[in-house]
């Protein structure tokens, strides 16, 4: 069963495939990038929807933050 986990690579985020037997943190590793988010997704539309909150609630930060300036 395939399972996802998402990452920081360059610092942009995104979806890499955890093989199985393996810890999402050594993927993460193996990508050179950093896990973000400690929860494992069975499916790689759940991991979507989960990302893309992530970036949404990124985004309105940042545009409350520049609203202050």
């Amino acid at each position: 069963m395939a399972r996802f986990a998402i990452i920081e690579v360059n610092d942009s985020l995104t979806i890499a495939q955890v093989t199985p037997g393996q810890l999402p943190e050594d993927t993460a590793r193996q990508e050179r990038g950093a896990l973000v988010d400690p929860f494992i997704y069975r499916s790689y539309d759940h991991a979507c929807e989960v990302l893309h909150g992530m970036q949404l609630r990124d985004a309105e930060r940042l545009g409350e933050h520049a609203s202050l300036i």
